[in-house]
């Protein structure tokens, strides 16, 4: 019975253990996006694009039939943008410091993809949120 409780135990520990990242409130989330110079206006955009990329999980990845991987809330692809030996690393970033709390650098880095491309880098934007009804965050400010 001991040996029984001390798997269980184990299981439940390790398993705790390998949870990583946090869900971020949308009114958070905006707020971040505000305080990081994301102008008001095309917060809705944001909100819907990582709603739809990541459901909000900071610890979210995704691979892709290509090959690279998608990490984050912004799900940051590793071909172009983030460095895990795989490609260029445009935002001068380990891919996996976009799986941690901090998500000032993701930001940093979803500021430059769209500098370069706008939303239609995001296809969780082209297909959820381009022309639809988007989240309201007036209650955040």
């Amino acid at each position: 019975m001991k040996v029984l409780f001390t798997a269980v135990a184990l299981v439940v520990l390790v398993g705790c253990a390998t949870v990583n990242g946090k869900t971020v409130g949308k009114c958070e989330l905006a707020k971040a996006l505000f305080n990081n110079g994301i102008a008001k206006a095309s917060i809705p955009n944001w909100i819907c694009l990582v709603q739809n990329e990541s459901a909000f999980n900071t610890a979210a990845t995704n691979k892709n039939k290509n090959g690279s991987t998608d990490y984050g809330l912004f799900q940051i692809n590793n071909k172009y943008w983030c460095d895990s030996s795989y490609g260029s690393n445009d935002c001068k970033i380990a891919c996996k410091s976009l799986l941690d709390d901090d998500i000032t650098d993701d930001i940093k880095c979803a500021k430059l993809i769209f500098k370069r491309h706008g939303f239609n880098a995001w296809y969780g934007w082209k297909n959820h949120c381009n022309g639809k009804a988007l989240p309201n965050v007036n209650s955040c400010f």
